[in-house]
Order: structure tokens, then C-alpha cells, then sequence
């Protein structure tokens, strides 16, 4: 992987996964910064621009889902690639996670084979194509997509170019490790 020393931002609240993930995504290359709320994550995002992020459905002082969608609606995070992982795996959770801007999905359990593999193609296809995922949009579409939240794919995809979907064949949703 040509990760050219990439960074990753973990926002999980539960310690030992925290640490699990941190130690693979180490063992990948990657620098890692970790955050335990929606808070701390925007903190980091303030100074930094990871190459990828991975977000808990269930933090504690607000949903990763109001993450997603507060990260999506920044033009200087539209091409940034994001994983949500949750406790449940409903198609309505996946469902939700893909509303609100979400590159993939991962049910817990998870093993961190399936996150590696995952991270990497989500990372393969944002360094192989940064001209798709950075470009200038018009003010009418910002403030549509401002406008709309849980709509937020569904109105990117129409009006700008295939950022989101080209990660769905290399990960999407991924099936609980089985014990």
C-alpha cells in the first residue's frame, strides 16, 4: 500500500477496541490518532486531515452518524473516506450509516483482518484518484447539500463525481467475524 505515511482517526469509545484497532492500523503504516467523542474527533479534524476515518455509531455525547454528516457537509472533507462501525447490523443502521455520507460499514464484532482489508481499499482508491476527490462546488450545491442530511448521498452522487461509490465493490458491508 502507497500510504505515504497516511493518517487514520479512530473515533471509538470503548478502550480495548480503541487499542485493538490503533495497533493494527500501526501495524499497517499508518499514523493514528484516536478520539473517544464526537468532541475530541472534531478537535483533530481542526488541525489535521487524515486519510481516512473510522467512526463508532454509538458515542457518548453525540451519534457517529451527526459525525458523519457535520465531517460531510465541509468541502474540505468531501473525498475524505469514511468507515462506521456499530453493534447492530440491521440493513437500516447500514442503511443510515450510507445517508449520512459513509463509505462502508462494519458490524461488530469485527477482527482486524476485515479492518485491515478494509482500510486498505478504502485508502487504495482515495491516493489512486485525489483529482475525483477534491474539486470546487458551485454555492447552490453546498447549500443544498447543507440543507439535506439524511439525503446527503443521494444528492452528492447526482451532482458531483463518483467519490463515494467507487469504495462500495472494495468493502462495503462487511460480515461479523465469526468465533
Amino acid at each position: 500500500m502507497d500510504a505515504k505515511r497516511s493518517t487514520a482517526l479512530i473515533v471509538e469509545d470503548d478502550p480495548k477496541l480503541q487499542n485493538a484497532m490503533s495497533a493494527q492500523l500501526r501495524q499497517m503504516g499508518l499514523e493514528v490518532l484516536v478520539a473517544n467523542h464526537y468532541d475530541a474527533a472534531l478537535r483533530h479534524l481542526a488541525v489535521g486531515e487524515p486519510h481516512v476515518i473510522c467512526i463508532d455509531v454509538g458515542l457518548p455525547n453525540k451519534s457517529g452518524y451527526e459525525l458523519c454528516e457535520h465531517i460531510r457537509s465541509s468541502l474540505r472533507f468531501l473525498g475524505l473516506p469514511i468507515l462506521m462501525t456499530s453493534d447492530h447490523g440491521d440493513p437500516g443502521e447500514m442503511a443510515y450509516a450510507e445517508d449520512a455520507g459513509a463509505n462502508a460499514f462494519l458490524q461488530k464484532p469485527f477482527s482486524m483482518r476485515q479492518l485491515a482489508h478494509c482500510i486498505e481499499s478504502l485508502l487504495s482508491v482515495s491516493l489512486a484518484a485525489p483529482a475525483a476527490l477534491s474539486f470546487e462546488a458551485p454555492a447552490a450545491i453546498m447549500h443544498s447539500i447543507r440543507a439535506t442530511t439524511r439525503g446527503y448521498a443521494r444528492a452528492l452522487a447526482m451532482t458531483m463525481p463518483p467519490t463515494r461509490d467507487a469504495y462500495r465493490p472494495l468493502c462495503g458491508a462487511v460480515a461479523p467475524a465469526v468465533a
